[in-house]
Protein backbone atom coordinates (compact mmCIF):
# COMPACT_ATOMS: atom_id res chain seq x y z
CA UNK A 1 0.00 0.00 0.00
CA UNK A 2 1.11 3.19 -1.35
CA UNK A 3 2.18 6.48 1.68
CA UNK A 4 -0.38 8.36 0.18
CA UNK A 5 -2.78 5.57 -0.02
CA UNK A 6 -2.26 5.27 3.44
CA UNK A 7 -2.34 8.80 4.66
CA UNK A 8 -5.94 8.34 2.85
CA UNK A 9 -7.03 5.48 5.22
CA UNK A 10 -5.84 7.62 8.37
CA UNK A 11 -7.50 10.51 6.93
CA UNK A 12 -10.99 8.70 6.32
CA UNK A 13 -10.85 7.22 10.11
CA UNK A 14 -10.14 10.06 11.55
CA UNK A 15 -13.01 11.98 10.07
CA UNK A 16 -15.17 8.86 10.58
CA UNK A 17 -14.12 9.07 14.47
CA UNK A 18 -14.96 12.53 14.81
CA UNK A 19 -18.10 12.59 12.95
CA UNK A 20 -19.41 9.45 15.72
CA UNK A 21 -18.03 11.57 18.45
CA UNK A 22 -20.03 14.59 17.67
CA UNK A 23 -22.99 12.56 17.04
CA UNK A 24 -22.31 10.85 20.39
CA UNK A 25 -22.29 14.44 22.07
CA UNK A 26 -25.43 16.22 20.66
CA UNK A 27 -27.09 13.02 21.99
CA UNK A 28 -28.99 13.29 25.30
CA UNK A 29 -26.57 10.12 26.53
CA UNK A 30 -23.55 11.73 25.95
CA UNK A 31 -24.22 15.16 27.33
CA UNK A 32 -21.69 17.77 27.96
CA UNK A 33 -23.40 21.17 27.41
CA UNK A 34 -23.19 24.09 30.06
CA UNK A 35 -23.46 23.86 33.54
CA UNK A 36 -26.82 25.51 33.88
CA UNK A 37 -29.50 24.46 31.63
CA UNK A 38 -33.00 25.07 30.91
CA UNK A 39 -34.84 21.56 31.65
CA UNK A 40 -37.77 22.69 29.14
CA UNK A 41 -35.46 21.65 26.34
CA UNK A 42 -34.27 18.16 27.76
CA UNK A 43 -34.85 14.80 26.58
CA UNK A 44 -38.27 13.73 27.63
CA UNK A 45 -40.12 10.40 27.12
CA UNK A 46 -43.13 8.48 28.37
CA UNK A 47 -41.03 5.14 27.25
CA UNK A 48 -44.01 3.32 26.12
CA UNK A 49 -45.81 3.97 29.46
CA UNK A 50 -48.94 5.68 29.04
CA UNK A 51 -49.76 8.85 31.29
CA UNK A 52 -45.82 8.84 32.07
CA UNK A 53 -43.85 11.92 31.55
CA UNK A 54 -40.00 11.82 31.94
CA UNK A 55 -36.83 13.62 32.28
CA UNK A 56 -33.14 12.51 33.28
CA UNK A 57 -32.37 15.85 34.84
CA UNK A 58 -29.31 14.51 36.33
CA UNK A 59 -27.94 10.98 36.00
CA UNK A 60 -25.33 8.56 35.96
CA UNK A 61 -25.16 7.36 32.31
CA UNK A 62 -26.42 10.67 30.61
CA UNK A 63 -24.66 12.72 32.61
CA UNK A 64 -21.51 11.31 34.00
CA UNK A 65 -22.72 11.19 37.95
CA UNK A 66 -21.62 8.39 40.14
CA UNK A 67 -23.53 8.93 43.89
CA UNK A 68 -26.64 10.57 42.86
CA UNK A 69 -29.57 11.08 40.04
CA UNK A 70 -31.94 13.47 39.89
CA UNK A 71 -35.84 12.63 37.64
CA UNK A 72 -38.46 15.35 36.90
CA UNK A 73 -41.58 12.99 36.14
CA UNK A 74 -45.17 13.80 36.19
CA UNK A 75 -48.15 11.65 36.12
CA UNK A 76 -51.45 11.91 34.08
CA UNK A 77 -54.53 11.43 35.86
CA UNK A 78 -55.18 7.54 37.10
CA UNK A 79 -51.81 6.53 36.03
CA UNK A 80 -49.31 5.29 38.40
CA UNK A 81 -45.58 3.55 38.64
CA UNK A 82 -45.59 -0.27 38.41
CA UNK A 83 -45.01 -2.27 42.06
CA UNK A 84 -41.30 -1.96 42.46
CA UNK A 85 -38.51 -1.65 44.62
CA UNK A 86 -34.76 -1.16 44.23
CA UNK A 87 -31.07 -1.29 45.66
CA UNK A 88 -30.81 2.21 46.68
CA UNK A 89 -32.92 4.90 48.61
CA UNK A 90 -35.12 7.47 47.17
CA UNK A 91 -36.71 10.89 48.21
CA UNK A 92 -39.17 12.09 46.71
CA UNK A 93 -40.72 16.25 46.26
CA UNK A 94 -44.25 16.57 44.71
CA UNK A 95 -44.11 19.68 43.10
CA UNK A 96 -47.70 19.96 42.10
CA UNK A 97 -50.80 17.48 42.34
CA UNK A 98 -51.78 15.23 44.87
CA UNK A 99 -51.64 10.88 44.90
CA UNK A 100 -50.88 8.16 47.04
CA UNK A 101 -47.47 6.75 47.99
CA UNK A 102 -48.41 2.76 48.07
CA UNK A 103 -44.80 1.50 50.54
CA UNK A 104 -44.57 -2.02 51.92
CA UNK A 105 -41.89 -3.82 54.41
CA UNK A 106 -38.86 -5.55 52.47
CA UNK A 107 -38.73 -7.76 55.98
CA UNK A 108 -41.26 -10.40 54.68
CA UNK A 109 -41.69 -12.71 51.73
CA UNK A 110 -43.53 -10.70 50.07
CA UNK A 111 -44.79 -7.18 50.52
CA UNK A 112 -48.07 -7.65 51.79
CA UNK A 113 -50.83 -4.69 51.99
CA UNK A 114 -49.16 -1.75 51.87
CA UNK A 115 -49.77 1.42 54.05
CA UNK A 116 -51.03 4.01 52.42
CA UNK A 117 -49.94 7.54 52.56
CA UNK A 118 -51.33 10.74 50.81
CA UNK A 119 -49.24 13.06 49.05
CA UNK A 120 -49.35 16.26 47.96
CA UNK A 121 -48.18 19.70 46.83
CA UNK A 122 -44.93 20.47 48.86
CA UNK A 123 -45.19 17.06 50.61
CA UNK A 124 -41.50 15.02 50.44
CA UNK A 125 -41.01 11.57 51.59
CA UNK A 126 -38.14 8.79 51.54
CA UNK A 127 -38.31 5.37 50.72
CA UNK A 128 -36.04 3.02 52.22
CA UNK A 129 -33.55 0.79 49.90
CA UNK A 130 -35.65 -2.44 49.02
CA UNK A 131 -39.08 -1.51 50.27
CA UNK A 132 -41.75 -1.97 47.74
CA UNK A 133 -43.69 0.99 46.64
CA UNK A 134 -46.02 2.67 44.12
CA UNK A 135 -47.04 5.97 43.47
CA UNK A 136 -50.90 6.84 41.93
CA UNK A 137 -52.03 9.68 40.68
CA UNK A 138 -55.38 9.40 42.83
CA UNK A 139 -56.29 12.78 41.34
CA UNK A 140 -58.93 12.94 38.39
CA UNK A 141 -58.24 16.29 36.70
CA UNK A 142 -54.66 17.09 37.63
CA UNK A 143 -51.08 16.25 36.93
CA UNK A 144 -48.79 14.80 39.75
CA UNK A 145 -45.20 15.75 38.44
CA UNK A 146 -42.55 14.83 41.37
CA UNK A 147 -39.02 15.24 41.93
CA UNK A 148 -37.55 11.83 42.25
CA UNK A 149 -33.64 11.24 44.06
CA UNK A 150 -31.97 8.14 44.12
CA UNK A 151 -28.59 6.66 45.62
CA UNK A 152 -26.27 4.82 43.65
CA UNK A 153 -27.42 5.00 40.11
CA UNK A 154 -28.06 3.36 37.54
CA UNK A 155 -31.28 1.91 39.50
CA UNK A 156 -31.90 -2.08 39.41
CA UNK A 157 -35.10 -2.03 39.66
CA UNK A 158 -37.02 -5.33 40.49
CA UNK A 159 -41.01 -5.26 39.72
CA UNK A 160 -43.70 -6.93 41.40
CA UNK A 161 -47.15 -8.19 39.60
CA UNK A 162 -49.32 -7.91 43.19
CA UNK A 163 -48.27 -7.14 46.75
CA UNK A 164 -48.61 -10.96 47.59
CA UNK A 165 -45.50 -12.16 44.80
CA UNK A 166 -42.47 -13.14 46.46
CA UNK A 167 -39.58 -10.94 47.15
CA UNK A 168 -37.65 -13.56 44.93
CA UNK A 169 -39.99 -13.59 41.90
CA UNK A 170 -39.84 -10.18 41.21
CA UNK A 171 -38.43 -9.41 37.78
CA UNK A 172 -34.82 -7.34 37.69
CA UNK A 173 -35.59 -4.66 34.53
CA UNK A 174 -31.98 -3.44 34.43
CA UNK A 175 -31.02 -1.17 32.94
CA UNK A 176 -34.30 0.72 33.42
CA UNK A 177 -36.54 2.06 30.35
CA UNK A 178 -35.29 5.38 30.57
CA UNK A 179 -30.98 4.09 30.71
CA UNK A 180 -31.59 1.72 28.06
CA UNK A 181 -30.24 3.57 25.30
CA UNK A 182 -27.51 5.22 27.45
CA UNK A 183 -26.43 1.78 28.96
CA UNK A 184 -23.12 0.47 27.39
CA UNK A 185 -21.92 -3.35 28.02
CA UNK A 186 -18.66 -4.38 26.35
CA UNK A 187 -18.81 -6.95 24.34
CA UNK A 188 -16.98 -10.20 25.36
CA UNK A 189 -14.09 -10.16 22.94
CA UNK A 190 -13.76 -14.12 23.01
Amino acid sequence: MGAVSLSWHILSFLFLLLLASSDAASSHCAYQGPIVRNISNAFQSNFGRGGLSHITIAGALSHGLKEVEVWLQTFSPGSRTPIHRHSCEEVFIILKGKGTLLLASSSFNHPGKPNEFPVYTNATFIVPVNDPHQIWNTSEDEDLQLLAIISRPPAKIFIYDDWYMHHAAAKLKYPYYWDEECYYQPKDEL
